[in-house]
């Protein structure tokens, strides 16, 4: 059972901000250790760094171009899929290699083979381990 309680909400104004700015655009927002991505304007999507179970990279052919996404996964909500098209893409990545070791060979974990979709797992949560009941004996 998890005991962690919920992520703190950021700021009014910097939400407001995030929701009427440009489109296209993802960012870390370092006070709130919040991850925000404005796909379209008047929307924007968030997720705490603290809720994310599982980072996947994953690949979209479109006839003409491949485009690379990552996938945010937490419990009991839709992935965060962000596009290496989106503005601020690569300063995300930057600034995610410490919380998410590994994220930052995003582009040498997906193949370059044309039409073949790919999905690999860049870094991933460690389940606890639960503690051993001094009171069962093992016996080999």
């Amino acid at each position: 059972m998890d005991h962690r309680s919920p992520p703190a909400r950021r700021p009014l104004l910097r939400r407001l901000r995030d929701r009427f700015g440009a489109r296209g655009t993802v960012h870390l927002d370092r006070e709130s250790q919040v991850i925000v991505h404005c796909p379209a304007r008047f929307h924007a999507t968030e997720l705490a760094l603290e809720q994310v179970t599982r980072v996947e990279a994953g690949n979209r052919d479109d006839g003409s171009f491949e485009t690379v996404f990552l996938y945010f996964h937490a419990e009991g909500v839709p992935p965060l899929a962000v596009s290496e098209k989106d503005r601020g893409f690569a300063e995300l990545v930057r600034d995610l290699g410490r919380a998410f070791p590994g994220i930052e060979d995003w582009q040498a974990a997906v193949p370059p083979v044309a039409f073949q979709l790919t999905s690999v797992d860049l870094w991933k949560r460690e389940e606890p381990q639960a503690p051993e009941d001094p009171a069962v004996d093992h016996v080999a």
